[in-house]
């Protein structure tokens, strides 16, 4: 067998790729690049603190998790973890940022200004 990828293979999937997580299983850590955003279709993911001590957001069927993370830094903030049987669509982070260069100027400041806060 080859080296070992230093990128999770979760972390590699994107364009629409469906995902099905069982319980208890990572989808993400802290530190880890975003390179995909995720939309949750069916089941919950757990948002925990970096330590893994505070629940930070339950994320639930047609709420996406990953923007806010890959906008202030480009990394993931917490540890996500499915509860129970969990679906999710991976999204291309590049597709964002790609799109994200497209909007006028002032709406690029609203938005630097919200995730700033």
């Amino acid at each position: 067998m080859g080296e070992a990828s230093t990128t999770p293979v979760r972390n590699l999937l994107s364009h629409g790729e469906v995902m099905e997580l069982i319980h208890s299983e990572v989808l993400f850590i802290k530190g880890m690049p975003v390179t995909s955003i995720f939309l949750v279709s069916k089941g919950t993911l757990l948002v925990f603190s970096n330590d893994g001590s505070k629940l930070r957001r339950w994320v639930g069927p047609q709420q996406i998790v990953g923007i806010h993370d890959a906008l202030i830094n480009g990394k993931w903030q917490g540890i996500g973890v499915a509860h129970g049987k969990v679906e999710v669509v991976a999204f291309s982070f590049q597709t964002l940022q790609d799109a994200l260069k497209k909007i006028p100027q002032a709406h690029r400041v609203l938005l630097d200004e919200l995730f700033a806060s």
